[in-house]
């Protein structure tokens, strides 16, 4: 039997124009400078901490004036909202997808799968958000927790049809959504590739361990 969810809606951020980086009217010249100061700043927050790292050190790596800095972001809090905001975008765009078809099983395997896969691509951004959006003031980590949370209950729906059809065995599926995010979410603090091959192997093996979770759950 298939997984009948129906596939995601397309998400578009309902924003608080905060940056260039969301205004429809910016230049080239301004979305270059912003994309640079994300690049930049979200090295430097994994580097050293969000608290530690200051507007000023972030203008001299860019080699630009402090002022510069605030003419495209208010504060240094918009700049984490920004990373976070935007890695928690797109993974859900790339993601969720992988949830919306095949059976159960599949749909884990698949999900967990792209989890990994997609963390790595975006290693630092996933660790700046894992680790920081803490820093964020509560309206705007509101944000990105809806992105999570919309995450999470969409795999604890796919949880929940494979508990109805017998595959899956957990009585509260959303806390085995959280268990199998949290695990997929871990391998980002530690794990360092050393090819193409090394990262195909443990995103497999972790969608492999996802299952066999969920089938086990007593």
């Amino acid at each position: 039997m298939r997984c009948s969810l129906s596939s995601p809606k397309s998400i578009v951020p309902s924003l608080v124009v905060i940056s260039p980086l969301f205004h429809a009217g910016a230049g080239p010249l301004s979305l270059t400078i912003v994309r640079s100061s994300l690049e930049t700043a979200t090295r430097l927050f994994t580097e050293r901490g969000y608290e530690a790292a200051s507007i000023r050190d972030l203008a001299a790596e860019l080699a630009i004036r402090p002022s510069s800095l605030y003419h495209h972001f208010p504060g240094k809090q918009d700049i984490l909202f920004t990373i976070c905001f935007e890695m928690q975008r797109d993974f859900n765009t790339q993601v969720l997808p992988k949830l919306s078809s095949g059976t159960p099983e599949e749909a884990i395997r698949r999900t967990i799968r792209e989890h990994v896969l997609f963390s790595q691509r975006r290693n630092g951004e996933v660790l700046v958000n894992i680790r920081e959006r803490r820093s964020l003031p509560p309206r705007l980590r509101a944000r990105v927790n809806a992105l999570r949370r919309e995450y999470r209950d969409a795999v604890a729906a796919v949880i929940e049809e494979g508990r109805r059809q017998g595959v899956f065995h957990p009585r509260q599926p959303r806390l085995a959504a959280m268990a199998i995010l949290d695990m997929a979410n871990g391998q980002a603090l530690w794990f360092k590739p050393r090819d193409r091959a090394d990262l195909e192997r443990l995103a497999n093996d972790y969608a492999q361990a996802a299952v066999v979770l969920l089938r086990g759950w007593t």
